[in-house]
């Protein structure tokens, strides 16, 4: 522990600065990003570039104190309340995040080919990059065919399936409608341009930290791509808020391979963790402010909102006394 809080101690504060200025920035330019693919989506909808970019900074913070990724439908809620109908809209908006989604594989595939290339521990994992690559796409197809697939499907005599199986259908339209970006060139190109932007001043960040550490010299740009590239891999499905525990180990195994210490290497996992939180309240909580919702109010939202069921722990206490 000594060791490690001697490693902390000695960054240099004004490197450390510039990192959380870059954290900062990206998250404004992956909120341009998404303004394109949502301008794509709702073409007879005025979105707010002010909108979106709030929406995208509450979405942080909730990803960033919540486990399982709950700061999307999150974003989504903040979002949709604000061109039009929620009910209505909600769907078409998380399809836009699913885009947004395939961008950010895109980045990743970067990200994975500079590691595998800068670093020989990598070499023979490559079959796991293409998985996940395949992956989403495989997803993409099923969102795009599932409505035609729900079409074709047989009759039947019970109203409830049919009646269930025409809302699933309604919905995976407007979902589908999220996409519509690839379709439009100018606006998928600058959103696919803005997103790339991001991930590339999210890059830098991890790279000044490495210099605010000393530790430029045995890990250079390769090495903070890896390191990118390691954690948001891992935070796929965070189990804990902002994936706490799982970050710092993926930063150890990483620059462990680039001949970087295990005490220096976790003191870098525990700076940058603590650079991007500070980035999602210092961004998110006067957004959310400014949006007249509590934190509590909105963690509520996402919980009824998400895909799997999640109870908050009063929620937990009173089912068990009713159940007592």
């Amino acid at each position: 522990m000594e060791s490690i809080g001697r490693a902390l101690i000695a960054a240099t504060p004004i490197w450390v600065l510039v990192s959380f200025a870059l954290m900062c920035a990206s998250m404004l330019v992956r909120s341009e990003a998404w303004h394109a693919i949502l301008r794509a989506a709702l073409p007879g909808t005025r979105v707010r570039r002010r909108d979106a970019a709030r929406a995208t900074m509450i979405g942080v913070l909730m990803s960033a104190t919540m486990p399982a990724r709950l700061g999307e439908p999150s974003r989504a809620l903040i979002l949709s309340r604000r061109v039009g109908r929620m009910r209505d809209r909600f769907p078409v908006v998380l399809g836009t995040m699913v885009s947004q989604t395939l961008l950010n594989i895109l980045a990743l595939v970067v990200l994975g080919s500079v590691m595998f290339a800068t670093v020989g521990i990598f070499r023979g994992g490559e079959d796991a990059l293409v998985i996940a690559t395949i992956a989403p796409v495989v997803l993409l197809a099923l969102v795009v065919a599932t409505p035609w697939l729900l079409r074709r499907g047989k009759p039947t005599r019970f109203q409830r399936v049919q009646q269930a199986a025409a809302a699933a259908r309604h919905a995976m339209v407007q979902v589908r409608s999220g996409l519509q970006v690839f379709r439009r060139p100018r606006l998928g190109g600058w959103a696919a341009l803005m997103q790339l932007t991001a991930w590339a001043i999210q890059w830098l960040a991890c790279y000044v930290l490495l210099v605010a550490l000393g530790l430029d010299e045995q890990a250079g740009v390769g090495a903070a791509a890896a390191v990118l590239f390691a954690v948001n891999v891992t935070a796929a499905l965070p189990a804990t808020p902002s994936n706490l525990g799982v970050f710092q180990a993926a930063c150890v195994a990483v620059l462990s391979a680039y001949g970087v210490g295990k005490t220096d290497a976790l003191a870098y996992g525990i700076i940058l963790q603590a650079v991007e939180i500070a980035t999602a309240v210092a961004m998110g909580m006067p957004a959310l402010l400014r949006e007249g919702m509590t934190w509590k109010d909105l963690r509520l939202r996402a919980l009824h909102a998400a895909p799997v069921q999640l109870q908050s722990r009063s929620r937990r206490r009173e089912t068990a006394e009713i159940e007592a």
